[in-house]
């Protein structure tokens, strides 16, 4: 989540988290998800994890697409600028002592920031970036870094900001049973320490603080989604964020920033592809375009 908007939020409307999911769903004949099966990948990723395919090399593109309804004018006011283009890459998976295995990612995201985007004429302004996030994963837990994509569904990478001692306190990003996503909710809690960093050139001490956040979520009935890779059978998890900024240097008494109330992310997750759709908060809606699995 956007440290920038995390601080600036304001009003976002009620947002329905669906109900938890009951049983699985089977395509009928002649269903599009039936008839189109999504790729698949015959290496077995780290950790028994079968819903993400991680080899390293594997990437998956989204680009963004309409969302069902578009977003209240309290949530423009404060919503970042959604991302043109988002791709992913696994570069190295690393077996770590105790047991741990550590996925690195490359994510790069494209924006067309163009102010007029109508006029032919007008100086084209694209805002690129490329980061890095983290996959950490043994049999009991999938730890997914803030800075992913993959960890809330929005584009990762803090202008200005420096997160560290990110710790997952309680629960794990991704709860799965056989490799998969089961039906049973589970609760995240991630803290983490922020710092504003200054230009290059500057000495000045800007602010620190830390974040607390609690990600509740809910597994749902799958459905069918159709993308430009392949239609799938999905499944669909709903993501509840509550959370809270703290500042340093300020009364004992003062009370942090809160998450508005209902701050939910949608994402959609196909078995042997990953992460098919995903639909956050600020209505900005992505789907895969392109996939490289082995």
């Amino acid at each position: 989540m956007r440290f920038r908007a995390l601080v600036a939020l304001l009003a976002v409307p009620s947002l329905a988290l669906g109900a938890p999911k009951k049983k699985p769903v089977v395509p009928a004949a002649g269903d599009d998800a039936a008839a189109k099966p999504p790729p698949s990948t015959k290496t077995p990723s780290p950790c028994g994890v079968k819903i993400l395919p991680l080899s390293v090399g594997n990437t998956w593109t989204y680009a963004m697409v309409p969302a069902p309804m578009p977003p209240d004018d309290s949530i423009k006011r404060i919503a970042p600028a959604e991302a043109d283009s988002i791709t992913i890459t696994v570069k190295s998976i690393d077996a770590q002592k105790g047991g741990d295995t550590v996925i690195t990612l490359e994510e790069k995201t494209s924006t067309d920031l163009t102010k007029d985007k109508t006029d032919p004429k007008a100086k084209k302004i694209i805002d690129e970036h490329t980061y890095t996030s983290t996959i950490t994963c043994n049999a009991k837990k999938f730890e997914i870094s803030p800075e992913s994509f993959f960890f809330a569904g929005e584009p990762g990478g803090y202008i200005g900001l420096k997160l560290d001692s990110i710790e997952h306190s309680k629960g794990t990003s991704w709860q799965l049973t056989n490799g998969g996503i089961g039906d049973q909710q589970w609760r995240e809690d991630v803290h983490m320490k922020w710092a504003r960093t200054p230009t290059e050139g500057s000495e000045a001490k800007l602010g620190t603080g830390r974040i607390e956040l609690e990600r509740q979520f809910t597994p749902q009935q799958p459905e069918s989604v159709s993308t430009k890779v392949g239609a799938y059978t999905a499944e669909k998890l709903g993501l509840l964020t509550t959370g809270r900024v703290f500042l340093d240097g300020v009364a004992a008494d003062a009370k942090p920033m809160e998450l508005p109330a209902n701050w939910i992310s949608t994402l959609w997750i196909a078995a042997g592809t990953g992460v098919v759709q995903t639909l956050n908060p600020y209505a900005h809606m992505y789907q895969l375009t392109d996939a490289t699995l082995k």
